[in-house]
């Protein structure tokens, strides 16, 4: 008689779905899903026809498992919750926890941002793509050192460029963006404020130049920081040499 322990079977494609999520580094789309679970080859001893049924899952039984794990976690209460984000699922600790995994795990609390920089990204979420110009005619003031600290959050990047004069950059949101705000996409922004609705994308295709790769979007905007900067020293060394001829 052999002592090998038989692991039972997964009891449904929902309990799967949410093995694969939790053993996930990274989020998996519902095709990825699929694909890793047709994968599995049935074991000697293991009952085909129940394995049959899980090599053949369908699309929309993969969405029906992702939607009915989303509804146990809710009900279950256990501190974390499913999360849609640009087409990819994870699991996510609920943010009344965090203060406790941050204890765990010593970590600092995380930056806020201030209200200048949060009303500039409310704006380029809402009409991206969109200039820097066009962002300081709606808030009036200037919005250089909040954009950069969005970038630097990676919220905000480049996008490309406009057809308008001088062919200023355009900018967005990230992926992470929509994480960290728990979006699964852009058109949910409608939803969270009716009174506040994005921009037509097509509508505004017009005003703007094809894409550009973002490394060339990241480097023009190097030179261009570059070339603000050495205007600024030459000004003050022009300055320094005007005070210099009128002290003697």
């Amino acid at each position: 008689m052999s002592d090998e322990v038989k692991i039972p079977l997964p009891q449904s494609l929902q309990e799967i779905v949410g093995a694969l999520l939790f053993a996930s580094e990274a989020p998996l789309t519902a095709a990825e899903l699929r694909e890793s679970i047709r994968a599995v080859e049935p074991e000697e001893g293991e009952s085909a026809e129940v394995m049959e049924v899980y090599r053949t899952c369908t699309s929309r039984e993969i969405d029906a498992a992702l939607k009915g794990l989303e509804k146990a976690l809710d009900v279950a209460g256990c501190g974390f919750k499913l999360i849609c984000t640009g087409g990819t699922y994870r699991l996510q600790t609920t943010s009344s926890c965090g203060r406790y995994v941050r204890s765990m795990l010593k970590l600092d609390r995380p930056s806020r941002l201030g209200r200048a920089s949060l009303e500039t990204l409310a704006i380029i979420a809402y009409r991206q793509p969109i200039t820097k110009s066009e962002i300081e005619e709606i808030r009036g003031v200037d919005v250089t050192a909040n954009i950069k600290t969005l970038m630097d959050l990676q919220v905000v990047r480049l996008v490309g460029k406009s057809e308008l004069p001088g062919h200023p950059f355009l900018y967005g949101t990230t992926p992470l963006f929509l994480e960290h705000f728990g979006l699964a996409n852009l058109q949910q922004l409608n939803e969270l404020d009716p009174t506040l609705q994005r921009s037509d994308p097509r509508a505004k295709a017009s005003q703007y130049r094809k894409p550009v790769k973002q490394m060339e979007l990241e480097e023009a905007a190097a030179k261009e920081a570059q070339a603000e900067e050495k205007e600024k020293d030459d000004a003050e060394k022009k300055d320094d040499a005007e005070k210099d001829d009128a002290n003697e």
